[in-house]
């Protein structure tokens, strides 16, 4: 939606045969807001959402994410992360430190492509 520098690697790693994308249908919102803040079309966003498998957030996914260690860890990255443990992901994908740190302490990967 916007270039990055790691913008190509990221796509060329999200192309791969062996990937599939997951996340919650917090990304839908989370997205729409980056594309309203960024004056981008909302048909981008749909785009990026049709290749994503989306899931719902149980409602004990709540406490899970709220008791999770760490006090860097912001609201929304604990759901994604609760979120990535419970969907029993390879790699959470990721370019933000504490969330990336948050990630590792629970024993899951990091992926974040770079240029």
């Amino acid at each position: 939606m916007v270039e990055e520098p790691e913008s190509a690697s990221m796509a060329s790693w999200a192309d791969g045969d062996d990937v599939t994308l997951v996340s919650t249908h917090l990304l839908e919102t989370e997205l729409r807001r980056f594309a309203n803040r960024h004056d981008l079309p909302q048909a981008d966003v749909s785009a990026i959402l049709g290749r994503v498998d989306l899931y719902d957030l149980p409602p004990s996914l709540f406490r899970e994410a709220g008791l999770m260690p760490g006090v860097d860890l912001r609201s929304l990255d604990a759901l994604h992360l609760a979120a990535s443990i419970r969907l029993d992901v390879d790699a959470v994908v990721t370019y933000d430190r504490h969330l990336a740190g948050a990630v590792e302490t629970m024993g899951l990967r990091v992926h974040a492509p770079r240029a």
